[in-house]
Order: C-alpha cells, then structure tokens, then sequence
C-alpha cells in the first residue's frame, strides 16, 4: 500500500498510533516512522506488537504471580477458589470458567465449567450458593476503594466518573484484579517480568468487564454500558489465556522511545509518548518528514474511559493522566468526531510544507466514519486527491496533501447541483445496483476534492456533518434514482437508475478481467489477483473481496501444497470454444429431432413451423446475464452457462435485488451438462420439454433425471 500511494517518501508521521498494523508495513517497506501515542495503554500494545514479548516471560510471569503468598495459600488457588462451585451431576468441586449474568437479575443465572471428575463439560443453571458467593464481593470491599483511589482520589472532580467505569465490573472482578494488582507492587521483580506481568493484567482487565454481551456475536462493545447478560469471566483463567494471545510471531522491527532530536533508523518506528499537537510544539523535526501515513481512531467510549482505569492501575495517576479527561466525556457522536480530527491535522497543516501528502486508512468504514474523517481533514486545509471503497468490506482509503484553502467562492457553485451529478456519474459507471455507501462515499469525496465542505465550518448554527448529511438523503429522493429496499431508512438496500442500461454491470467487467488475468498467467496467488483488480478498477469502482474470490473459485481451483490457484482445464479459451461448438451442434441437432426449424444467429433459436420462435438458447462461457430484462421471463430465452458459474449466479443474485427477482419470474438459466443429458434422453417430447428443461437449475449440484 505504501509503495503504491507514497512512492518516494521515507519519513512519515502517524498522529494517532491506533494500529499496529501502519507501523509493521511502514517498518516492513524500510521506512521511518515516527509515531505519536498520547494514550499509555495504546502505546503499550503498540510497543509490544512490534517487540513481542518472549513466550518463555509470559510463563514466567505467570508463575511469578501463581507463587505469591496470600492468606496461607498462593495467590493462583486463592483467585481459582473466587470461581469455585459444584458439579451438577456428580457434586464435586469445580472451577467455573465463566459465569452468565443477568443484569435484570443482578446475578448470575447460569455457569460453565468442565468437571475433571465425571467429565461434563458445558453449561448449569447457577445455584444460590453461587447467587450468595456473587454477591459477597459487594462495591464497599477494600479492593473496590483502593481501585478508584488508583485513579481519582477524594475530592476529585472525576472521582464520581471513576465510579461509573468502574461499575462495568462485578464486585468479584474488582475483588480479584486489585489483590492481583497489590501483592505484584509487594514482592521484588524484574522490570522484563513486570511488563510481561502488565500485558496479562490488560487482557484479564479487558476480559472481565461486563461489556462482553452473552451470547457472543456482537463486536467489540464502544459504549460503557453493561450488556443485558454477559459473561463473568474467571479472571485467573483469563491470565492464562493471555499467554498464548500475547505471544506473537517476531517482526524484527526496532522500536524506540522518542529524544528530541534522537536519530531515525530505516525500517525503525518512533514512540512519541504524547499527542500530535504536544509533539508539534516541542520538535521542529516534523518539517523533515515526508509524507502523513495513519489510521484515525473509531469513536470508543468504552475503551478510551477505560483506558484511564487500565493506565492507573498499571502505571499509576501521572502516567494515566494524558487520558484520565476520557472519564468524563460521555457522548462521542460523528459530528464531535470529525471537530476533533479538524483539529488534529489543522495543527500539522501549520507545521508541514504545503504539498506534503496524507494517506489515510479507514477500517470499519460505515458512511458516519468516512464523513466525520473526509469533513475533519478537508477543514483541516488539506486537499483530497483519490479515494478508493470496498462497501461490503467496509474499508476506505484516501489520499491528501496540504494544500491553501478551497477557491470555491459561496455563490461560485451550485453544490446541490454537483452532488446530483457525482452521484448519478456513480451508478451511471457502476451500471448496477449500488449500496448506500458507495453513493455516501462519492458525494463526500465530491465535496473534499472541490474544497466544498471547510466553508461550511464557520456555520455556528449546525455542523456541516448534519447539514451535508440531510442534502446528500434529499438527493436519495430523486424520481430518477430507484432504492431498491424493503425498507424506509436510506442505508438499507441498493440504489439503481434506468440510464446506466447503457454500460456494462460492473461486476460483469470484474468476472472477465478475473477470467482474463487466470488465462494470461494460468496460476495466481488470491492476494496477487485482487492487487491485479484493484488497479484495474480503482476508486468507487473497486469491487469488493467477496466477488472477486468468488470469481476466482469458479475458474480456478486451489494449486496442492500451495497458496496459489490453478486455471481450471475446462476453462481455457479454447477448450470453451470447443465446448460452444459442441453445444450449438447439440441443441441444433436436439431441436430438428423434436420437430423445430432451427436457426443460428448469435443464438441457437428453435421456432414453430409458422415461424414462431419457441425457445432461444444463449450459450455463455461466464455468469454475466446482462441488465435484467423483464421481458426475457415471457420469451423462450435460456442462458447456457458452465456449472461452475452456479455459485456466481447465486451470488449475483444475492448481491443484485433486481437480478433476484428477474431470476424468480421465470428467466431460465440451465448448464451446459444438462443440454447434454437431454440430449441422451430417449423419453424427451416437446410435451415434456418444459419439465425437463427446468430440471436442472443453477443452485442444483448434480440432479437426476425422471425415468418416467
């Protein structure tokens, strides 16, 4: 991804430091970065991302804290007995992996637990024995003062905000993750034993809180609210599953922590421990650098209030203070989020040359994301220059310099008339039905590349998030624009209009330039493949992974022993000439025999002795069926397609409403071993052509003939 949007540039600066992933490819391309971590706990994964703890520490570590003294015992049995019970079955002692909690309840209704005596493992209603032993560990223990006390003593104007994230944990979580935090500050260990220690604190941390909705299936939770029932998790065990999670592979990047004025190191990253706007004020190093390579960080009000629980706990209240203002902020809306990434680059555009380039890579791209990111830089005072979206796959890139302000005058434009035109320019070029937010994505783009959105800043009456959002649904209501949707609200379903019958469907232009690419090279690696589609269809063009690898398991097969796909035999142009031929002549001679007059014309045409044509066959070596047509659905026509098209046919049709309900009117699409199979039955009569013809449909995997 460097090479190909940052040629040349050497030095770059991520702001914000949220993924270690920017950090491995820059280090990995053998660049400098220089990154710039305000939050402790941020900057702690990062760092040991890049520099993975040795798994021989981790063990270590945890072997350390099993084998300190608590109460007669050693700390491991004494957090194991916390999560204590019986076995239903055969009433031995257990150790309970987790409990299930209901919030309604206020306790936990089931557990689960595998029971080394009669060897049930799963799930048992939770006994009053353990409703009492929940409930035991209350929110007026010692444990529960010393953990706000770590983070805002009394009299703090936080200390009430400290409460609210600390009630995401159950009295017992709290109970033993503060006896595990104070007996490692009371016996000696290795700094190299302590941060190992640390990073199995953090998972333990993370895990035990009550955000983690039961049953699984939600992402990770970004608002501080308790799910309805969660999980309870046992805080020793998930010490120990922290082991292996952070025991990563070794990258051999060198990280090392920022000195004004310090050397970079090629393929080497940074730590600025401190915001972008602390590190601009204190470094004139940052005009040496060339180019602005990040990710911005997602609205999370859980993780960012946590992580001043987290920072404290770990590193005390000075290191946790850069963050400790998360506390107390409790709405994180896209209009706040875009105002805050505003100011962010407005502080860099001060510093960097004008020309400077920004690659900006936005995952989890929903359309509130791409607007809050593609409103905040633009305001900024950078320019954008090309964008690319994969909407299914929720991943939007971009790419800015910096650059003097927009030259569009208020009264210069009509920009409800140039949203218009980007959005119908969009389906138009797509010639399909296309989702919310690739439209989303176009008219923002739009407004960005025209310097069209930072005018809209010096608006004090609404946001220009809120403005340009309610111009860009108006749009959406277009007599010319179709929403395909059962449902009212704008994102949901596909936008399509009756133009774009014009040009080829996008996703037919995709599965010929797979097919073509597979013919030219005969074996291709997926991630090759799709680097190949993406430069031949950049932009709002850029398909999305789904189909691509959808293409590309319906005309290659996976090599053996190998990462690589094979061109199936069966596909090489001419193998599928000579399949044509052969169908042609097949379908002629199956018409003559059954009494038709058979033409040849593109088509294979059977028509009535009046002339009538009864049936047209449309031979095709790929899935593209065209622009659905509902007229095709009361002629004879039958598209003809090899049976490994089956999977792509019912992908279109997942993809494309309009594609779903042409196919459900009765458009016929049958295979090419079928037209063969008919033409080896001895019962076929035009009375029972109908029937047999239907046999064998595209979702179908190897039907059978009737015998009578």
């Amino acid at each position: 991804m460097i090479d190909l949007y940052l040629e040349g540039a050497a030095r770059f600066l991520d702001p914000f430091g949220v993924s270690p992933r920017v950090a491995l490819e820059s280090a990995q391309s053998g660049r400098e970065l220089l990154v710039a971590v305000n939050n402790p706990v941020t900057r702690f994964v990062l760092r040991h991302t890049l520099q993975p703890f040795p798994i021989s520490d981790l063990q270590a570590a945890l072997a350390h804290l099993a084998a300190i003294p608590k109460d007669e015992t050693r700390l491991e049995l004494f957090i194991l007995d916390l999560y204590r019970s019986h076995c239903f079955r055969c009433g031995e002692a257990v150790e309970v992996e987790y409990y299930i909690w209901d919030k309604e309840l206020g306790g936990p209704s089931h557990k689960v637990f595998a029971c080394e005596n009669c060897g049930y493992t799963g799930e048992s209603a939770a006994t009053e024995q353990d409703w009492d032993r929940a409930q035991d560990y209350s929110r007026h223990t010692l444990q529960h003062a010393l953990a706000l006390e770590q983070v805002a003593t009394a009299g703090d104007p936080d200390r009430k905000h400290a409460e609210d994230a600390l009630a995401v944990y159950t009295g017992r979580a709290v109970f033993a993750l503060i006896t595990i935090l104070n007996k490692l500050e009371q016996v000696p260990i290795t700094p190299e034993l302590k941060e190992a220690a640390d990073a199995l604190l953090l998972h333990a941390f993370d895990a035990a809180n009550a955000l983690w909705g039961y049953p699984e299936g939600r992402s990770r939770p970004r608002q501080l609210v308790s799910s309805s029932r969660f999980r309870e998790y046992n805080v020793w065990l998930a010490l120990e599953r922290a082991v292996d999670l952070w025991a990563l592979p070794d990258t051999g990047v060198e990280v090392q922590e920022w000195e004004e004025g310090g050397a970079f190191h090629a393929g080497g990253v940074m730590l600025y421990p401190g915001s972008a706007r602390e590190l601009i004020k204190e470094s004139s190093t940052l005009k040496a650098l060339d180019a602005i390579l990040t990710i911005p960080p997602r609205p999370n009000q859980a993780y960012w209030t946590l992580s001043a629980l987290w920072a404290a706990w770990l590193w005390g209240k000075e290191q946790a203070a850069p963050v400790k203002v998360a506390l107390r902020r409790r709405r994180y809306d896209w209009a706040w989020h875009a105002t805050a990434l505003r100011t962010v680059f407005s502080s860099l555009a001060e510093v960097f040359p004008a020309g400077r380039p920004a690659l900006v890579y936005v995952p989890e791209a929903e359309p509130g994301f791409v607007a809050a990111t593609l409103a905040g830089i633009e305001g900024a005072g950078f320019r954008l220059h090309g964008r690319a979206l994969r909407a299914d796959d929720e991943q939007f890139i971009s790419q800015w310099s910096i650059g003097a302000g927009s030259t569009a005058e208020p009264g210069q434009v009509d920009r409800d008339e140039l949203m218009g035109k980007w959005m119908l320019s969009t389906l138009k070029s797509r010639a399909e039905p296309t989702p919310y937010a690739v439209l989303h994505a176009a008219v923002w783009s739009g407004l960005a590349q025209g310097g069209l959105i930072e005018r809209d800043w010096s608006n004090m009456m609404r946001h220009p998030l809120q403005t340009l959002t309610d111009e860009f649904e108006r749009l959406l209501q277009r007599p010319e624009v179709i929403h395909l949707s059962r449902g009212s609200e704008p994102e949901s379903g596909v936008y399509a209009v009756r133009s774009s019958l014009e040009s080829e469907p996008l996703s037919d232009r995709v599965e010929k330039a797979v097919l073509g690419i597979l013919r030219e090279v005969e074996t291709v690696s997926g991630s090759e493949l799709d680097q190949e589609i993406c430069l031949r269809f950049p932009g709002l063009l850029t398909p999305d992974r789904r189909w691509v690898m959808a293409c590309l398991r319906s005309y290659a097969e996976p090599a053996p022993e190998s990462d690589t796909w094979d061109l199936r035999q069966e596909d090489r142009s001419d193998l599928r000439s000579e399949d044509r031929e052969e169908l042609v002549q097949t379908l002629s001679n199956l018409g003559l025999q059954l009494g038709f007059e058979v033409r040849k014309d593109g088509w294979v045409t059977w028509h009535e002795p009046s002339g009538r044509e009864v049936y047209r066959f449309d031979i095709r070596e790929t899935s593209a069926l065209g622009h659905p047509e509902q007229d095709i659905a009361a002629s004879g026509q039958l598209f003809v397609v090899p049976g490994s098209r089956s999977g792509l046919i019912a992908e279109r049709a997942r993809r494309n409403p309009e594609l779903r309900a042409w196919l459900e009117s009765g458009v016929r699409v049958m295979k090419y071993r079928h037209v063969r199979r008919l033409a080896a039955e001895t019962t076929l009569t035009v009375e029972n052509l109908a029937e047999r013809l239907a046999i064998d449909p595209p979702e179908h995997q190897d039907p059978q003939l009737p015998l009578l």
